[in-house]
């Protein structure tokens, strides 16, 4: 645990400085990037933190390594350092990543709340969807509500209308497969590959 919480506070360091190094550069004129979008990466890399000391929640640092993680690759190199525009399947990468990372949050939840049963593959498979399919749309409306508010256009709905937005649930939805798919196999064959291992250090 302590070393997932040296990765988190790394990443969020860095986080940090690369958004004031692009804030800094729009400000000169060197580069182009919405500095609202700036400003609440700000907020938003704290978010678990805040989190945790307004409603005094437990979050473990593996699921905020997790949520750090995703933001780094979505907002950072995606919005403010506008990967998506650079890297054609770029968003589709990251919505893919989010759908593998989901997935293994929906098993870790069900670890910390203690309600994980192995025998219940099953169950275990549907909850992972259901989870993955749930903050793939919850995202997907605070991209949509982020535009509005800021101007920008990350659901490129003046291109493609609710093509982007389907796009994105099904590549998350692939990512959740290939997961769940994983899980399936190694719990079927009892055998201790890379998401047994993830749920066994879950657990220690």
């Amino acid at each position: 645990m302590k070393n997932l919480k040296k990765i988190n506070v790394g990443i969020i360091f860095l986080t940090i400085i690369l958004n004031t190094i692009f804030i800094i550069l729009t400000l000169l004129g060197k580069f182009e990037s919405n500095i609202l979008v700036c400003l609440s990466l700000y907020i938003i890399v704290f978010l678990p933190k805040i989190i945790k000391k307004i409603f005094k929640i437990k979050i473990v640092e593996s699921v905020e390594l997790i949520f750090l993680i995703f933001i780094f690759l979505a907002q950072l190199l995606g919005s403010v350092m506008h990967f998506y525009g650079l890297i054609y399947w770029y968003d589709s990468f990251v919505h893919f990543l989010s759908g593998v990372l989901t997935s293994l949050l929906a098993l870790m939840s069900l670890l910390l709340f203690k309600k994980y049963n192995e025998k219940s593959i099953a169950f275990n498979v549907l909850y992972m969807f259901a989870i993955t399919l749930m903050i793939a749309a919850f995202w997907e409306v605070f991209e949509f509500t982020a535009d509005s508010l800021l101007g920008g256009d990350a659901q490129r709905v003046l291109a493609t209308g609710v093509g982007d937005t389907m796009k994105d649930i099904i590549c998350a939805s692939l990512g959740c497969t290939l997961v769940c798919l994983s899980y399936f196999y190694e719990c079927v064959n009892s055998i201790k590959l890379l998401i047994s291992k993830f749920l066994d250090n879950i657990k220690n």
